[in-house]
């Protein structure tokens, strides 16, 4: 029996543009319908992440699954969710096993594979995976574990190193594209639409940018209100969104909305109502929620978050020593768990070994007590004791021997040793227990 080992399949903004990603976004309720099909797959153990720039999935399958089989589990179970063909995803696809996955998993809740480096939302965004996983009883001893560590490591990246220093995210490069086009922000007015967490982040940037006219604009009007109010500007309704485009020069959405919420056509009376005056627009959200076909009206300039990569560049190559720190600390976390992996993969040997140990001393006490007759309680007892402590001191130094090579990377050669001595490939072949000697 193989070892359990966490297999990983994913897409990222590094694999996919927004036009995939937004395709396989995953809500709770979504979320938890692909647990329950990976559970009825045969996934032992299984948790979807899903962000605004990430959708992936670790698991463990269960006793007789293959990495491979596990990896086409989770893409059937994705594809299914989304009634879209396999074909359509696969080329975005990257899959990792053992440690490999783990690695990945302490670096997504660093944000070190952020899209924005340091964005603290993607740590809360796992930790919400997680809680998802636990309630659909899809996390078990191993998961469990990596989970917690990786909060752990991420703490720790963002305590000790400037990884969270000077942070950035998707909602203030948001508003740098929008500086870098208008120059003084003070003069423009703001749309923003959405009054979420990642709406409030980007309503503190432009406060601290200087926007003074600023709207914004919810389908709840009252959340819409206690965002603007924090900074003494306007709230709206999301009806209201024809007029608030007549009148705005910069279009940050942020909001969470079924479809579009502004359509090609409906800007383009807009825009002819404008007299065709410049209007800038950023979509960050994921789903999309503006229409990319507004790109090609006269005076529209349509940005999304794939749109970022030059600002993000300069921003990772003026970090790159706090790449380098914090990556340190991954590196010593996963040796420990490189460790753990290679010990779980000897543990079936270690098991089978035991249960080796446990069958010969019952029977060679059975028969010890047999053969010495009539025994009182306290000397049977002592029999007992004496044959357990004997076989668990033979046992010891073996069972250790392995367990540290395991440590060290150098199991294979001992292990195939300790089949070889215990005979456990020749009884395993003949059906048998390997007994030895048969008492006469």
């Amino acid at each position: 029996m193989a070892a359990p080992s966490i297999t990983l399949v994913g897409l990222s903004h590094r694999t996919a543009p927004v036009a995939i990603r937004e395709r396989y976004a995953f809500d709770e309720e979504g979320a938890r319908a692909v647990l329950a099909d990976l559970t009825a797959q045969g996934m032992r153990e299984a948790v979807l992440l899903s962000t605004c720039n990430r959708t992936e999935v670790y698991g463990i399958g269960a006793d007789g699954l293959t990495p491979e089989a596990v990896r086409e589990r989770v893409v059937a179970a994705l594809c299914a969710a989304k009634g879209t063909p396999v074909d359509q995803v696969a080329p975005h696809l990257y899959a990792m096993e053992g440690v490999g996955a783990v690695r990945h998993l302490f670096r997504v809740a660093a944000s070190l594979d952020s899209l924005v480096l340091g964005e603290p939302q993607i740590l809360g965004q796992a930790k919400t995976a997680y809680r998802i996983a636990g309630e659909a009883g899809t996390v078990g001893p191993l998961l469990g574990r990596f989970f917690e560590r990786a909060f752990k490591v991420a703490k720790e990246i963002r305590t000790n190193t400037g990884v969270g220093t000077g942070q950035v995210s998707v909602g203030s490069i948001a508003v740098d594209l929008a500086r870098q086009v208008f120059g003084n922000l003070g003069k423009c007015t703001v749309l923003l639409l959405g009054a979420g967490k990642m709406a409030e982040a980007v309503a503190k940037t432009l406060a601290s940018a200087g926007a003074e006219r600023v709207v914004v604009a919810n389908r709840t009007v009252d959340k819409a209100m206690r965002v603007a109010e924090r900074y003494g500007w306007n709230g709206k309704a999301l009806e209201d969104l024809p007029a608030l485009l007549t009148d705005a020069d910069v279009v940050i959405a942020s909001v969470a909305f079924p479809g579009f919420v502004v359509e090609r056509a409906g800007l383009k009376t807009v825009m002819a109502r404008r007299r065709y005056r410049p209007m800038f627009l950023v979509d960050i959200a994921v789903p999309r929620v503006l229409d990319p076909g507004v790109a090609d009206l006269e005076g529209v300039y349509l940005y999304n978050i794939d749109d970022f990569n030059e600002i993000i560049a300069g921003h990772l190559r003026r970090r790159a020593q706090d790449v380098r720190q914090a990556d340190a600390v991954v590196a010593r976390e996963v040796e420990g768990v490189d460790r753990y992996l290679r010990t779980l993969e000897i543990q079936p040997l270690v098991s089978e070994l035991g249960r080796r140990a446990a069958s010969l001393r019952e029977r060679e006490t059975a028969r010890a007590l047999h053969e010495l007759g009539d025994l009182n309680e306290a000397q049977r007892k002592v029999i007992e004791a004496l044959a357990g402590s004997l076989v668990n001191k033979l046992m010891a130094d073996p069972l250790a021997a392995l367990r540290d090579a395991a440590q060290s990377g150098g199991a294979d050669a001992l292990a195939d040793a300790a089949r070889r001595l215990f005979r456990l490939d020749r009884d395993a072949d003949n059906g048998t227990e390997g007994e030895g000697e048969r008492p006469r």
